[in-house]
């Protein structure tokens, strides 16, 4: 009888862990999937393209699908494993979550509205709220002249041999317009070097820009040069997106020393003329200070960044470290670049702004120098590693010379590696739009070889 007790016991354990581990199992089929990260960012006749990832598994990268849901048909297969510029401090931070697939056949207008991109045999990739118009140009950063009014010691051009300054024509900058469908809000540079305010036609080549597209556009201006009321006033009504000024102090020797050739009554008189204009027009054009961080005025940024808050319309203030391009003077160098200590100390005593207000780029951890001043980011030939499709900038001088660049395939995290493509006149494309299309071609044999060959 005992015996048959002890076995009765061990059976109804053995139910009971049966039953149990059932219910576990079935709760876990029936937990759903969560849903994956990442945005189908525009889909066209050719191609369609995005990044995703599995939050649950950020090592794992998905194999994509293009197809329509009503027919079932299928226009391609690749995996999500190109790196992305869009993308920084998602998953194991590599930013290789990207996709672009060509499609087997050219998608009609219809088919491009119904189409859906999924996990292969699983869970769909949302749209981007932003789908819509394709923006192959990352960004555009020109120049209507190629001079400054001033010269100061931290400026990453090197202007000791510039004797003259050259000016954009209308024609160059009518084919240089051309290109704004193909960038996004804020990402065509009016100015990128130089100052803009050299051009006596600058409030003309403004109104010369759609209005629809004005939003794409900004410019940098260290407003040094003595102007009327109705140059702000024409700046204000602009509705471009926003303007960069550039300052370090309101101490006049200070902005003085900084700001080489700058006169700090004549900078304090056009900044008055540029407010009263702006809240005159009730100006939707957004301010943005730009200030480099130095010992000699590294201790006044708090304030100055509150300052420029609450009384000059600032809708941004960005402090910047130096590129330490090879011709700023040595002792220049030793005098004023920042130790890491004294940027602890700024960070820890700038004041709390709601996000984005405040940006504080800091120089990275050896960092290198930059050769030409123009970009921190390494450069390869482009017969080394080729470069990704869709994801280009664009580098336009004066005279309508267009200097394209790609994305290096190598690129990961934050060492986004620039690729050289072309250089070519703006004024010698025609047809922009099969330009920036044929461009994919250029490289395709490699990515024929590569993991999203359909």
């Amino acid at each position: 009888m005992q015996r048959v007790r002890k076995l009765s016991k061990t059976l109804l354990h053995a139910l009971k862990g049966s039953f149990f581990q059932k219910g576990r199992m079935e709760a876990a089929q029936e937990a759903p999937e969560k849903p994956l990260l990442g945005f189908v960012d525009h889909i066209g006749c050719e191609h369609v393209h995005g990044w995703v990832m599995d939050p649950d598994a950020p090592g794992r990268r998905i194999n994509v699908e293009v197809f329509l849901p009503e027919t079932g048909e299928s226009f391609g297969i690749g995996t999500a494993d190109q790196f992305h510029h869009g993308i920084s401090g998602i998953g194991d931070g590599s930013r290789r979550y990207g996709f672009w697939l060509q499609v087997k056949r050219a998608l009609t207008q219809n088919e491009q509205k119904n189409v859906q991109v999924r996990e292969v045999g699983g869970r769909g990739v949302p749209f981007s709220p932003h789908i819509g118009s394709w923006h192959p140009l990352l960004h555009v950063a020109m120049d209507i002249v190629d001079n400054c009014n001033l010269r100061c010691p931290f400026c990453l051009y090197d202007y000791r041999n510039v004797r003259k300054t050259n000016l954009m024509s209308r024609e160059t900058l009518e084919a240089a317009l051309r290109l704004l469908p193909y960038t996004r809000d804020g990402e065509f540079w009016f100015s990128c070097l130089h100052e803009p305010s050299l051009h006596p036609d600058l409030l003309a080549f403004l109104d010369a820009i759609p209005e629809s597209m004005r939003k794409k556009v900004f410019f940098t201006s260290n407003i040094a040069r003595r102007q009327s009321e109705a140059y702000f006033q024409g700046l204000a009504q602009s509705g471009i997106d926003h303007i960069n000024i550039s300052l370090e102090s309101r101490r006049p020797e200070i902005y003085e020393r900084m700001r080489k050739g700058a006169r700090f009554p004549i900078f304090m008189e056009n900044w008055d003329k540029l407010i009263t204009a702006f809240h005159e027009a009730n100006s939707a054009v957004a301010l943005r200070y730009v200030i480099m961080a130095y010992k000699s005025n590294f201790q006044e940024l708090p304030a100055l960044t509150q300052y420029l808050v609450d009384e000059r319309r600032a809708a941004q203030v960005e402090i910047r470290h130096t590129y330490d391009v090879p011709f700023i003077a040595p002792a220049f160098r030793e005098q004023e670049f920042l130790t890491e200590e004294d940027w602890d100390w700024l960070h820890a005593n700038l004041p709390t702004l709601e996000p984005g207000k405040l940006l504080l780029d800091r120089p990275p951890v050896d960092a290198p120098s930059v050769e030409g001043g123009e970009s921190q980011n390494e450069v390869l030939p482009s017969s080394d590693v080729g470069f990704l499709p869709g994801q280009y900038l664009a580098r336009l001088t004066w005279d309508g010379t267009l200097e394209l660049k790609g994305i290096s395939r190598a690129s990961v995290g934050s060492s986004m590696i620039e690729v050289p493509i072309l250089t070519k006149n703006i004024k010698e494309i025609d047809d922009i739009e099969g330009f920036f299309r044929s461009l994919h071609e250029v490289d395709v044999s490699r990515l024929s070889s590569g993991s999203l060959a359909i």
